[in-house]
């Protein structure tokens, strides 16, 4: 029986959509270039997990790409802000709260830009708990951090539905025995949610 639900945040309970930002922004060619070199790379990956901290990773970048400083310095200010509520999804989360479900997040996510959203928004209020990869210097879809959360909220994965955007993420979650749907589209989380825990929302 599911008790738990497991979330992760960009893609599911806020938007992430820095590709979409820049195509719009900047054009296809910068777009592709800047999201293999900044978002797709492991030095992004790094900073989710607390070894660089947001400073560190933009001015690496502004180092590594001189000619694409202009565009750098616009990501820098703008990535924080493009980390906005998915807001049926969120209604969706107090919903759920009411039904007696406890609530949980499990994200890839840096310092700084976890801060800032944590701040700004009042749904993690709802949550029973959270593990996010800056605080505990481990990220998805490494088996560590799903483990942090098991042993921290003395979770057994049976009774948890996890929900990830990332195919790999939601692979990983399976192999520890969790309930999983892999979210490829933030508003279809309404119907997936219904249909594994066989509840009209």
């Amino acid at each position: 029986m599911i008790k738990n639900l497991v979330f992760d945040l960009g893609g599911v309970l806020l938007h992430w959509e820095p590709y979409e930002y820049m195509l719009k922004e900047f054009g296809k060619d910068v777009a592709d270039f800047l999201n293999q070199k900044i978002f797709e790379d492991v030095d992004w990956s790094l900073m989710d997990q607390g070894i660089y901290t947001e400073k560190e990773l933009w001015e690496k970048k502004k180092a590594e790409l001189p000619n694409y400083t202009e565009y750098i310095c616009i990501l820098e200010d703008v990535v924080p802000k493009l980390l906005v509520p998915v807001e049926e999804n969120v209604r969706l989360v107090g919903k759920l709260k009411e039904l007696g479900f406890k609530l949980y997040i499990l994200s890839n996510f840096s310092l700084h830009n976890f801060e800032y959203v944590y701040k700004k928004y009042d749904f993690f209020k709802l949550f029973d708990g959270m593990v996010i990869s800056s605080h505990v210097k481990a990220v998805k879809p490494h088996e560590e951090i799903y483990r942090i959360l098991i042993d921290k909220y003395s979770l057994k994965p049976s009774e948890c539905l996890y929900i990830d955007d990332r195919k790999q993420n939601a692979e990983t979650g399976l192999k520890l025995g969790f309930n999983v749907i892999h979210l490829d589209k933030p508003q279809n989380l309404k119907q997936a949610l219904e249909k594994v825990l066989k509840i009209k929302l």
